[in-house]
């Protein structure tokens, strides 16, 4: 049986164990550190690397070191943890799986395994926040740093390409999967709460751009930082150009401060 606890929960017990005094304010507190959404980028990339950061130093590793203490169980628990993020940050970027903030990844602590949880924040909703999501999915440097010293080299990124190559081999049964929700009223693709869709079943402009959108990422499109597409990329290409989105610091700095870039 599953003994899953969230990515704050634990980089907060293991930072304890390690002797690290990670930051234990509240959300008032963090969000006086941080800048407003406004601020420019040098001022935003400024406080994540010179105040968050050295806050939150990664432990998640010690966690590892300390829960799977012999190495034949750490072994197979730390590739559990690689290629579980691997699968799931690759299938969640082509679904547009957003909300990723460490109350939304569980790590089990009997295996190692990460569990995504709450996956309402589909089809590149997190991008129409008021304070829009930047990156593909979660890669932050404490789960970098559980991945031991290759890091997303290695492991982490041939099975990321793996899986791309699956999902690319599998367009047509995973976009049947994915089209009839264009038509499902449960679905709601107006991220204004207070708007009322008078005709959910009927499928709209949005809804059809962002189905189109998955088929573009299966098929190795990704958007540029001005929003324009690229030619389709190999495999290789686009798991290294998410990789790099993922990881990037302007981006890192400018998500909300909830999300816990600095996590």
């Amino acid at each position: 049986m599953r003994e899953c606890y969230p990515l704050p929960a634990l980089t907060g017990e293991a930072g304890t164990e390690a002797g690290i005094s990670l930051f234990q304010g509240d959300m008032a507190e963090m969000q006086n550190i941080c800048t407003a959404r406004n601020d420019p980028l040098t001022k935003k990339r400024e406080v994540f690397l010179m105040k968050l950061l050295p806050c939150h130093p990664p432990v998640l590793r010690e966690w590892y070191l300390r829960q799977f203490s012999h190495p034949t169980s750490w072994y197979p628990a730390r590739t559990s943890l690689v290629r579980t993020l691997s699968v799931m940050s690759i299938v969640g970027f082509m679904l547009g799986l957003g909300d990723r903030h460490g109350e939304n990844i569980l790590l089990d602590s009997t295996c190692g395994d990460i569990v995504h949880v709450d996956f309402n924040c589909l089809f590149n909703k997190g991008e129409r926040f008021d304070w829009p999501e930047r990156v593909p999915f979660r890669l932050t440097h404490n789960l970098v740093n559980a991945m031991g010293p290759t890091g997303v080299e290695g492991l982490y990124r041939h099975s990321c390409e793996i899986t791309t190559r699956v999902m690319r081999q599998q367009i047509d049964q995973l976009m049947s999967v994915v089209r009839p929700f264009c038509y499902d009223p449960l679905v709601s693709w107006n991220t204004d709460k207070n708007a009322r869709d008078e005709n959910a079943e009927m499928t709209n402009e949005k809804a059809l751009e962002d189905i189109q959108n998955i088929e573009s990422r299966l098929q190795g499109i990704v958007r540029t930082r001005n929003r324009a597409q690229s030619i389709p990329l190999s495999v290789e290409g686009q798991v290294r150009t998410l990789i790099a989105e993922a990881t990037n610091i302007d981006n890192l700095c400018q998500m909300y401060i909830g999300w816990g870039p600095y996590l």
